[in-house]
C-alpha cells in the first residue's frame, strides 16, 4: 500500500522550470512507492520575504494555498542571489514562512553557482564552487536557526559531471537533467523526514 503525501514547494524560476515539481519530483516519489500531491507556489524572480507579506501578490497567493491545508513537507527555495547579496533578508523569508505555515517539516532547497561565463559570477567575484559554497552556507544557517533539513542541490551540480549538463543556455536556470538531478536530491531529503 502506498503512502500518500501534500508537499508544498515555495519559490522562483529554479523550481518550476522544466516543471520540476510534478515531472521530476513526483515521479522520484512514485517510483520510492510513495503517492505524492504537489503544490508549487512560485513566480520567476520572487524573493521569500515576498511570499511572507500578506499584501504582495505572492503573499497572497501563498495564503490561498495554505488555508485550511496542513502539509507534510514544505520545501522553500530563495531568489538565486539573495543568501549571498542580503543574508538577513535570507534568514527573516525563512523564519516568516516558518511562522506562517502549518507543517511540521521543512527543507531548504540550497541551490547552486551560476555556470562558468555568467555575467553574475564576475559581478559576484566568485566561481562556480565558491558561490555554491556560500549558498550551502546561508541554507545550512537558517536550517540550523529554524529546524529544518537542507537539500545540497548545489553541491550535487558540483559532484555532476559533465557539470555543463546541467545548466540552461542563460548559465543560470536548470537543464532539464538539472532539474532531474534536483528533483533526487530533494527527494531524498524529504523521504528523510517521511519514514
Amino acid at each position: 500500500m502506498k503512502k500518500s503525501f501534500d508537499i508544498l514547494f515555495i519559490g522562483n524560476s529554479y523550481t518550476y522550470f522544466n516543471d520540476m515539481p510534478e515531472t521530476f519530483f513526483k515521479k522520484a516519489a512514485e517510483e520510492a512507492g510513495y503517492d505524492v500531491t504537489v503544490t508549487a507556489i512560485t513566480k520567476g524572480g520572487a524573493y521569500l520575504y515576498q511570499y511572507a507579506d500578506s499584501e504582495h501578490e505572492q503573499g497572497k497567493q501563498l495564503r490561498q494555498a495554505i488555508s485550511g491545508k496542513k502539509y507534510d513537507v514544505v520545501v522553500i527555495q530563495e531568489q538565486s542571489l539573495n543568501p549571498i547579496k542580503d543574508e538577513s533578508s535570507f534568514l527573516n523569508g525563512v523564519r516568516d514562512i516558518r511562522e506562517l505555515i502549518d507543517s511540521e517539516h521543512f527543507v531548504l532547497y540550497a541551490t547552486w553557482g551560476r555556470n562558468i561565463g555568467s555575467a553574475k559570477l564576475a559581478e559576484l567575484d566568485l566561481t562556480r564552487e565558491e558561490m555554491t559554497e556560500k549558498l550551502s552556507i546561508a541554507y545550512n544557517k537558517a536550517a540550523k536557526l529554524y529546524d529544518m533539513r537542507v537539500a545540497e542541490v548545489g553541491k550535487a551540480f558540483l559532484d555532476y559531471e559533465p557539470r555543463n549538463d546541467l545548466y540552461d543556455e542563460d548559465r543560470s536556470h536548470p537543464s532539464a537533467i538539472g532539474s532531474r538531478v534536483a528533483a533526487s536530491v530533494i527527494f531524498e531529503t524529504v523521504r528523510s523526514y517521511l519514514e
